[in-house]
């Protein structure tokens, strides 16, 4: 887990299902969230966006009048994900689940094991 971001249970925290390219900045993760998620993009929820392979990550905030972006890559393995049912293009995770998948670790029979290769995610063409 990284010293520059907290995640707290109060927070609401957004997994877009879709792959996205990293390339992507500020004004078109915005009209991402805008368009597609349709959320607000100053509420103080927490966005979170993978590459396709899901060895990269950005997590998108608005706090104390300015946007964070949190990028994050792996160097070895992919992020891990809860198992998602159903169609929709978001997901809400819980603070538990956004913690396990940034610190690129899955658990397991009650203990933490090291990411596993790329998996496609659950309803999502590759």
């Amino acid at each position: 887990m990284s010293k520059l971001l907290s995640v707290h249970e109060s927070v609401n925290y957004y997994l877009y299902r879709k792959p996205v390219k990293m390339s992507r900045s500020f004004d078109s993760l915005a009209a991402l969230i805008r368009t597609e998620l349709d959320k607000d993009i100053i509420s103080g929820d927490v966005f979170i966006f993978l590459n396709r392979h899901r060895t990269m990550i950005k997590v998108f905030v608005y706090e104390r009048k300015g946007f964070s972006i949190f990028y994050r890559r792996l160097d070895e393995g992919s992020f891990q994900l809860p198992e998602i049912l159903g169609e929709q293009v978001n997901y809400k995770m819980s603070a538990e689940q956004i913690m396990y998948m940034l610190s690129g670790m899955s658990l397991e029979s009650g203990g933490y094991v090291k990411a596993d290769k790329y998996e496609p995610l659950l309803g999502v063409q590759v």
